[in-house]
């Protein structure tokens, strides 16, 4: 068994001595490290290397779990995954082990805590989904306009509606209302055109002998 330990060093930290010590009293033989600076985005990527050294039946030891992840639920996904893989995980600080006596016992809490997870991501998901819908903004791709819905955008803008508010009336992007306000010849970035395009279409010239009579 191959004991690996991951050292993780957050934006408000400043060193990581301490971890590197623990870890190395706890029995790691390789410490994998990350360090997220102040001006980057968090980033795990020696923790990606770590995973791929652990073998079944191999150990990752950490100071604390919030090592693993900046969320719950990424840190849940986490141990999951590796106790599906056989890899248990110490954690130092909270006496966390999916390994020995208790292991079972965690490994089944993980299960559960990670599946309560993903119902309250679902159900968060859907209330957010009606919520948008209550407000008049579907979710996903933004519906198509009808002919009563187009006309409709003429009447708002001269009525001095944004982009914005027509697009939220009416539920749709403001891409789509853009598009409708220039094909008819309404300005878009102004008030309500007073006047609109009208385009005349004239049959053929008449002949001469189609020329009515003055008598």
């Amino acid at each position: 068994m191959v004991t690996v330990g991951y050292v993780y060093v957050g934006p408000l930290e400043h060193n990581a001595e301490f971890q590197r010590d623990l870890l190395r009293h706890g029995g790691a033989s390789r410490i994998f490290e990350d360090v997220s600076l102040k001006t980057a985005p968090r980033s795990r990527s020696e923790l990606a290397v770590a995973l791929d050294a652990l073998a079944p039946g191999d150990r990752l030891l950490v100071w604390r779990l919030d090592r693993l992840g900046s969320t719950t639920a990424s840190v849940l996904s986490l141990l999951q995954v590796l106790t599906h893989r056989g890899i248990g995980v110490v954690s130092l600080a909270e006496e966390f082990a999916t390994t020995g006596p208790d292991g079972a016992a965690v490994r089944a809490a993980i299960t559960a805590f990670t599946e309560l997870e993903r119902s309250l991501a679902r159900e968060r998901s859907l209330v957010s989904a009606y919520a948008a819908k209550a407000r008049g903004r579907a979710s996903g791709r933004p519906r198509a306009l009808s002919p009563t819905d187009i006309e409709r955008v003429a009447a708002l803008r001269d009525q001095g509606a944004s982009v914005r508010e027509i697009a939220e009336e009416l539920g749709t992007s403001r891409a789509t209302v853009y598009r409708v306000l220039e094909s008819a010849a309404v300005e878009p970035d102004g008030p309500g055109a007073e006047e609109r395009s009208i385009t005349v279409t004239f049959g053929s010239p008449l002949t001469a002998r189609e020329l009515p009579s003055d008598g």
